[in-house]
């Protein structure tokens, strides 16, 4: 009687760990950039708006991106940024007015985002921007470009 009764239990633990793996969220974690462009983004020689290239950087660290030219940042992101390098994605062009979802799995030592944007005014352009972000946390943010301007803020701060 004791023997059937600790295998039944013992049936029934194993049972509960099963279950319990089941439920668990196995999904990686995201990156998720929402990236509005407004109809006057990127002017050219004639004033008239352009496509954008733009890169979204996952950072262990902010000092290397902060201290990095955007030429710096642009021409060789590798060696500018060296060990805060996480991860790199870039974006095909935006458009004027586009909107686009982009879905990045999560680096797991990721602190900061960094977003570039290769303006052709990229000497009067603000075109480098960095945020922080909190660990384990679910990373979503909205990176707005206007004229020559690019900034980046968490979507709770919309």
């Amino acid at each position: 009687m004791k023997r059937t009764l600790f295998i039944v239990s013992a049936l029934l633990m194993l049972n509960g760990c099963s279950s319990w793996m089941f439920w668990k969220d196995d999904s990686p974690a995201l990156v998720i950039a929402h990236v509005t462009a407004a109809n006057n983004i990127n002017p050219n020689i004639d004033g008239l708006a352009s496509p954008l290239e733009v890169r979204i950087y996952q950072l262990a660290d902010s000092e290397a991106f902060k201290q990095a030219s955007f030429l710096d940042i642009y021409n060789d992101d590798q060696g500018a940024l060296k060990a805060d390098l996480l991860s790199k994605r870039q974006l095909g062009s935006v458009l004027p007015n586009g909107k686009l979802t982009v879905e990045i799995p999560q680096m797991s030592e990721v602190k900061y985002i960094g977003v570039v944007a290769a303006f052709a005014n990229y000497r009067e352009a603000k075109n480098k921007v960095i945020m922080t972000i909190e660990p384990d946390s679910k990373i979503e943010v909205n990176v707005m470009i206007d004229g020559i301007n690019v900034s980046v803020t968490d979507l709770e701060d919309k």
